[in-house]
């Protein structure tokens, strides 16, 4: 708790020592920064689509929706930042203020989550995928199934025949491209034995394949997370300065008005 608040002091000290012109230009290049990247998270989803990396709509939506809304929170940022206007930048505050907390706070949780989590996180995602958002995975990965026991005898697998994995497999359903478990080291010895690679008899299952990617990008987006949050608590404070500081190029000398803190 003292970390911290030495920390906010320090910065309020350091903010406390900019200009209005200088508040207004951080907070300007600030929220110019976010529409960037609000710019980034509508056009790489609506690319994807036109390229047929993704046909999923609910997550290709998710993210231009966020990215349209991070747009949107930026360009009335930078309008009160331009026009010193103070329940613009109060609003701004406010909003910026629990967008910081729920992010830093939703980034922790990421980077804390241990193995078991990241299963139960995977196993969720792929029971409530829809067949095709499944069979997009399966081809992407060359992988059949999710985890070849209980959640592939709720959920069948799809499509696993047409999948390259399970062409040289003599299969009469899509689950006799599973890859047996105790394979592994019969194949890696008859590559050892014969100086050639080693023959996968059938599919391995698709947690086993995206299980590191996945924890790698957990990693990776609570890290980015943090660092984001980072950068909107000291937007908050700039917000905070600049809204109490007084605009040099305004009057404020008539009657009954007694100008703002500072």
């Amino acid at each position: 708790h003292y970390f911290i608040q030495s920390n906010l002091s320090y910065l309020y000290f350091i903010m406390g020592c900019c200009s209005f012109g200088k508040l207004k230009s951080s907070l300007v290049l600030l929220n110019i920064l976010y529409m960037l990247i609000a710019l980034i998270l509508i056009a790489v989803p609506a690319f994807s689509y036109g390229m047929n990396f993704f046909t999923s709509y609910s997550l290709i939506g998710s993210l231009i929706g966020a990215g349209v809304l991070l747009f949107l929170f930026s360009f009335l940022g930078l309008c009160g930042a331009l026009h010193h206007h103070q329940v613009i930048l109060f609003f701004y505050m406010v909003v910026l203020g629990l967008l910081c907390t729920v992010q830093f706070f939703s980034s922790i949780t990421l980077v804390a989550l241990n193995d078991n989590q990241r299963d139960n996180i995977l196993n969720k995602t792929w029971t409530h995928a829809s067949n095709q958002s499944r069979v997009e995975v399966q081809s992407a990965l060359d992988c059949c199934g999710f985890d070849h026991n209980v959640t592939d005898t709720y959920f069948p697998p799809m499509n696993c025949s047409a999948l390259p994995c399970c062409a040289s497999v003599y299969k009469a359903s899509d689950t006799d491209c599973f890859k047996p478990e105790d394979t592994d080291e019969k194949d890696e010895s008859s590559a050892e034995d014969q100086d050639s690679p080693a023959i996968i008899a059938g599919c391995y299952a698709c947690r086993d394949k995206v299980s590191e990617q996945f924890s790698y990008a957990v990693k990776v987006s609570g890290a980015v997370g943090l660092f984001f949050s980072f950068t909107e608590l000291i937007g908050i404070i700039l917000a905070i300065q600049y809204r109490n500081t007084k605009d040099p190029s305004r009057n404020y000398g008539f009657p009954g008005h007694t100008g703002f803190a500072k």
